[in-house]
């Protein structure tokens, strides 16, 4: 039986074999799981949560368009380059306590965020607090890993870690919406305070300790040559949104390839390495990544490209605007309820490739159609439609090659592909809708008439990012497809 054969299949509604270390026998109370999840929830809506919010902070602060757009990037930058070394430490310090020091940072720097001065203070505290979110992130899924070995148990949690994550992201433009209209935009920052306080506190009581890894080094210099290699790739990615012509983003890229190509060489044959390579071998697993990045660029730059569509092209309001996202959101979660039945039905590879075609339909439609508001809203939610039903099965068919001795790096490895999506999303498809609707005023195009232009481009590109996902999916159907010995069985 391949590696493939193993992760899903029509038979079997989750990964047929745990990860080889594991070895609980009893259930675990799903307590932890709710602590975690909140966490994630909250990570995942702080990367949409400012979309809405943009014009309200530039008039506060006096930002300029430069400022605003790093205000959303810098978040993301840091959570997606940190995500590798965040896992070690999770592996390393332990994966409760590094949980709670991650815990700490956010909610320190979102205080910071919330009560900044100047766009100087803000971009500083959206820079820690995507540190912040780096470092709960990686730990948190580790710890979901290392708690919930059973494999039933282990198909729930990640449904709930999945599904909490897309809610997240896909409900952060209208609970952003919601904070300026009613508060203040500094609400959007300063909400994560006390949810940080009280996820700690539970922490405390819910979360078991999760011992390090016994004399396991850290591996501090190639921690700092990964994340330098991911902060250039990041970096590159958001600085395209300037225009194809930016030198500086040339030469970040050009870094990056060189950083990540030594990081690569020094980790190939490496006895116990930061970046494990060995797992991206397996097919299963690597394809499980690169679906991740193509979910999560279409996730994180849809809603990017959407929020700003309803509120330039359309003149709604920061609160309505976050209103016609809702549906969204909504559809992600009922989805999300649902896909567990579908997975034990269907398969995981079968779910995903549902995902991905609704995903194609929804981007294609507002892509290539007519500029119609409502047609717009029905497509978001085909879209959000297809995000838990391809993050879902993606994360349990590469969950399922993980070791619990590499938990923090290896689901670190997996946040990492779809963080960098994230990016990917915000600055490929951002990069694209720029410079069409600056073309469409440079030819006397109205505003609204040139945003309606970008987001179409913008979703154009999303369009292809869902095409590949569906070509992925076909060929995860037949990698996962059972032996005959085991449909015997």
């Amino acid at each position: 039986m391949t590696d493939a054969s193993r992760t899903s299949g029509t038979t079997a509604p989750g990964p047929a074999a745990p990860a080889p270390d594991a070895v609980a026998t009893q259930p675990a109370p799903w307590s932890a799981m709710a602590v975690v999840g909140v966490a994630q929830l909250m990570v995942m809506l702080d990367s949409t949560v400012v979309n809405v919010a943009l014009p309200s902070i530039g008039r506060s602060l006096q930002a300029g368009p430069a400022a605003l757009q790093w205000t959303v990037s810098a978040y993301v930058l840091m959570y997606g380059s940190l995500l590798l070394a965040g896992g070690r430490v999770a592996d390393v310090a332990g994966r409760r306590r590094t949980f709670l020091a991650g815990l700490l940072v956010f909610g320190a720097a979102s205080a910071l965020c919330g009560l900044a001065p100047g766009e100087e203070a803000l971009l500083i505290g959206r820079f820690v607090q995507g540190a912040g979110a780096a470092l709960l992130s990686a730990a948190a899924l580790s710890a979901v890993l290392a708690i919930y070995q059973i494999p039933a148990q282990r198909r729930v949690a990640l449904t709930a870690w999945s599904g909490l994550g897309v809610l997240g992201a896909t409900i952060g433009v209208v609970f952003g919406g919601l904070l300026t209209t009613t508060l203040s935009w500094r609400w959007a920052f300063l909400i994560n305070v006390p949810i940080s306080i009280v996820a700690g506190i539970a922490a405390l009581r819910t979360v078991p300790p999760l011992a390090a890894a016994a004399r396991r080094p850290l591996r501090l210099p190639v921690a700092l040559l990964a994340t330098a290699g991911l902060i250039a790739l990041s970096y590159g990615l958001i600085r395209l949104q300037d225009g194809a012509g930016t030198p500086a983003a040339w030469i970040s890229l050009a870094a990056a390839a060189v950083l990540l190509g030594v990081l690569v060489l020094l980790q190939v044959n490496a006895g116990d390495p930061l970046l494990p390579l060995h797992l991206l071998r397996l097919r299963t697993y690597a394809l499980s990544s690169v679906g991740l990045l193509l979910a999560a660029a279409v996730m994180i730059g849809g809603t990017y490209l959407a929020s700003g569509y309803f509120q330039r092209a359309h003149g709604l309001s920061a609160l309505n605007a976050g209103l016609a996202l809702l549906p969204m959101g909504l559809s992600s979660l009922l989805v999300a309820i649902t896909v567990p039945k579908l997975v034990g039905r269907f398969g995981f590879a079968a779910v995903y490739l549902f995902g991905a075609l609704a995903q194609l339909v929804g981007t294609g439609v507002i892509a290539f159609g007519p500029d119609n508001p409502v047609l717009v809203g029905v497509a978001l939610v085909v879209i959000g439609a297809g995000l838990p039903s391809s993050f879902v099965p993606l994360y349990n068919i590469g969950a399922s090659h993980v070791r619990l001795a590499e938990s923090g790096v290896g689901s670190g490895l997996l946040n990492t592909f779809n963080q960098t999506g994230a990016a990917l999303g915000i600055a490929v498809a951002g990069t694209v809708a720029a410079a069409y609707t600056a073309t469409a005023l440079r030819h006397g195009t109205s505003a609204a008439g040139a945003s309606v232009d970008g987001t179409r481009a913008g979703f154009a590109v999303l369009t292809v990012c869902a095409a590949l996902a569906v070509v992925l999916a076909a060929v995860l159907i037949r990698l996962t497809r059972p032996t005959s010995a085991e449909e015997k069985r």
